[in-house]
């Protein structure tokens, strides 16, 4: 194989945005290859196709949240509010970013109509992201109470990003972190 003129984590990275900014169905192999600079001769030598490729998108995306996101909520040295609150910020700025910004919910958009295979990948990382957020509720909460919280934050999250993306307005974002550092308190707790 042909070494790559750009990082494998370059090339990963210039495709999430590209998938971002035009969504499965609107990007092509063109696109691709340009947006990292390659050949598409040389593209597919790498990549057969572009759903190949999305799936690497798809781990490598979910393998950096994981690292740099869903781990502050096991980080023990931290209260729960510490993590969420950590875990807002850090949301905040990555999803702002156009690194990473929306992909996940792009992609599943797209892949609800005509590209099932590729919720499988999607749904693994809401369920991590929503595993993060049960770590945090565990601790006042019933685990059913827990897991539901934890699913409806990556609902909000997801619905705040969006909307952020909609209005240039990262408040929603911040709107979402104190509802759930809220809800951290376990029921019949505060005043």
């Amino acid at each position: 194989m042909r070494p790559l003129k750009v990082s494998r984590d370059e090339l990963l990275q210039r495709c999430a945005n590209t998938f971002k900014r035009l969504g499965y169905h609107g990007t092509t192999m063109d696109a691709l290859s340009v947006a990292c600079g390659l050949t598409k001769a040389s593209f597919y030598h790498h990549y057969p196709n572009k759903e190949s490729l999305l799936r690497d998108v798809l781990e490598w995306t979910h393998g950096r949240l994981k690292q740099s996101l869903f781990s502050i909520a096991f980080d023990e040295s931290l209260t729960p509010q510490e993590r969420l609150t950590s875990m807002g910020r850090k949301a905040k700025k990555l999803f702002q970013d156009d690194s990473i910004g929306c992909l996940m919910g792009v992609v599943a958009v797209d892949a609800a109509y005509g590209k099932v295979d590729l919720m499988k990948p999607i749904r693994h990382f809401m369920d991590d992201w929503a595993a993060a957020f049960f770590k945090l509720y565990s601790v006042g909460h019933s685990q059913e109470d827990a897991q539901n919280l934890a699913r409806q934050l990556v609902a909000d999250f997801e619905g705040a990003i969006l909307l952020a993306r909609i209005y240039g307005d990262p408040r929603y974002i911040d709107a979402v972190t104190e509802r759930g550092l809220r809800q951290l308190e376990p029921a019949g707790a505060g005043g």
